[in-house]
């Protein structure tokens, strides 16, 4: 497995998948705190807020994810008020 610059495990492969949900609710972050990918699953970009892997809690930025894979590695999604987005994250 590679890593980023800052560090980070990455891999080209995605080996587990899952649904990115309850957005309108919540931020999104994986119970053990694990990074992932963003596969946006819709038909259209969509603009987020996420805290990137190596960035500090609290922190987020907001960026585009066009459909299919994403490279951002990312740790926590912030909730949306968007609807009708169809969000999976891998790693």
């Amino acid at each position: 497995m590679d890593t980023t610059r800052s560090g980070e495990h990455v891999s080209a492969q995605i080996g587990k998948m899952g649904v990115i949900d309850n957005l309108q609710n919540a931020d999104f972050s994986l119970a053990d705190g694990m990074c992932f990918n963003i596969k946006n699953d819709g038909i259209q970009p969509v603009t987020l807020s996420v805290q990137l892997a190596g960035m500090k809690d609290g922190d987020f930025i907001e960026t585009q994810f066009d459909c299919g894979w994403n490279p951002e590695i990312v740790r926590k999604v912030k909730a949306t008020s968007l609807s009708s987005i169809n969000l999976k994250y891998g790693y």
